[in-house]
């Protein structure tokens, strides 16, 4: 019989922790969307639109290209309930689809896969009386939550801690157990018994048996932990429980560090909001997240993630940050037709780096408005849309189909417009258009994650 399983909104990290009735879902990053009031929040915590009166259709057929905004709050709302298991990036494609069909199956709602108003506006009511997605393998549920919060608060695991079973879980346990069988490699195993001589009925021992020289491929068996084994045991539990220490600090860790350790570290800072991107290469950006942490809790702001600096980052009393630091982030204004470059000052983006003349989308395809975490570069230079046989240059994903991009140029790449044209609304079919120079610079200044907010 499915279980029914209530979702709670927490406003603390995942260092949370529920009572088996009541398993916790948390806003996320990267990758994962917010739960707010207002549901579809982006990983800033600002929502994409104004709550309608009457939501939007969306579907796999239906236009969706002057909602793009909606289909990146329906996305963050069902990863945030467990149906969807992606990053939220405003396309309506198969795995959207699926995931509405499946929570209409699951509340009650004609199952078609299409996001109508009725889906819309119970997908947004009470978080706590509707049906989450659950896991055909879930194990546990309290003990998986568990899990989830001792690897986060360890830094290895990123995902949302809903102690439900999925890819970010098993991979989470995976890696520990490995990162455990480095230093202990006979963690997991168990030690085969000795054979013992058989006792006769008159109370005499028989002989031990012959011992046969032969090749045999043993049979897989409970004796064994494979590093590939995501299953909750024992041996991982003496060490999630306290009954074994784990050394929270192994390393001291600089700009230009990578492997284990520089995940570790980057993995916790994204579950506490100050970088968006956990790949084990510890560079510029990274440095940056660790400055603010370091900032917000009273450390000395050096950007090296020494002992003292790590004994704060993985415990319980550690402070969550604003919003992802990079070193700019983009403001589009589609009133006055203008990019602000706003400058990380070490504490907000505070500082006005510059102003770009730009040219948004048409009434009928307008910018979506909303705070996006960027996709980043497109290829290289030269962008070829195929839906309007044009080129452009420099192309940067914003979210979806919406870019920056240069003017746009001919299938000879001869200039079909003047940059003089810019700085008037109505121009594209969403994408935030600017000069050549200007697409470049954020082309080669923003990395993947920049947040950039599109305003009126």
């Amino acid at each position: 019989m499915r279980r029914m399983l209530w979702i709670f909104t927490l406003t603390a990290l995942l260092t949370a922790s529920l009572s088996p009735a009541a398993l916790a879902v948390t806003g996320q990053e990267a990758l994962f969307g917010a739960d707010s009031a207002q549901a579809g929040a982006t990983d800033t915590g600002a929502p994409l639109v104004e709550k309608p009166e009457k939501y939007p259709i969306l579907g796999m057929e239906e236009d969706n290209s002057g909602n793009i905004s909606y289909v990146v709050m329906l996305q963050n709302r069902l990863i945030a309930l467990g149906y969807l298991h992606e990053q939220a990036d405003g396309v309506y494609g198969q795995n959207t689809r699926d995931a509405v069909y499946n929570f209409q199956k699951n509340n009650n709602l004609p199952e078609n896969g299409v996001a109508d108003d009725e889906t819309q506006k119970l997908l947004y009511s009470d978080i706590t009386k509707l049906v989450a997605a659950l896991s055909d393998d879930s194990q546990f549920s309290s003990d998986l939550t568990h899990v989830q919060n001792v690897l986060a608060l360890w830094g290895f695991y990123g995902g949302t801690v809903d102690g439900m079973t999925g890819k970010n879980t098993e991979l989470a346990i995976t890696n520990f157990k490995a990162y455990i069988r480095k230093l202990d490699p006979s963690f997991g195993i168990t030690p085969t018994p000795a054979p013992t001589a058989t006792p006769n009925p008159d109370g005499q021992f028989s002989e031990m048996p012959t011992v046969v020289d032969e090749l045999i491929t043993p049979e897989p068996g409970p004796t064994t932990d494979p590093l590939t084994d995501s299953s909750i045991t024992p041996a991982l539990m003496e060490y999630l429980d306290g009954k074994k220490p784990f050394e929270i600090f192994r390393k001291t860790i600089f700009k230009g560090d990578s492997g284990d350790e520089a995940l570790r570290v980057q993995t916790r800072l994204r579950n506490l909001r100050y970088v968006y991107k956990a790949d084990g290469a510890f560079g510029d950006v990274s440095e940056l997240g660790l400055k603010y942490f370091q900032r917000k809790n009273g450390l000395a702001e050096t950007g090296i993630a020494d002992e003292s600096t790590q004994r704060v980052l993985f415990s319980e009393d550690a402070l969550p940050g604003e919003e992802y630091v990079f070193p700019y982030k983009l403001i589009v204004d589609v009133s006055d037709q203008r990019v602000y470059v706003m400058r990380w000052t070490g504490n907000a983006y505070e500082g006005k780096l510059d102003t770009f003349k730009c040219s948004t989308g048409k009434d009928d395809t307008p910018t979506p408005l909303g705070t996006y975490q960027a996709t980043g570069k497109t290829g290289d230079e030269w962008y070829w849309f195929k839906d309007f046989h044009c080129y452009a240059r420099w192309a940067y994903h914003i979210v979806g189909g919406i870019l920056f991009h240069s003017i746009t140029y001919d299938e000879k790449k001869h200039a079909n417009m003047s940059e003089d044209s810019l700085g008037y609304k109505g121009a594209s079919h969403g994408c935030v258009r600017l000069k050549v120079k200007d697409a470049k610079w954020i082309y080669d200044n923003c990395p993947e994650g920049t947040t950039v907010v599109v305003q009126e």
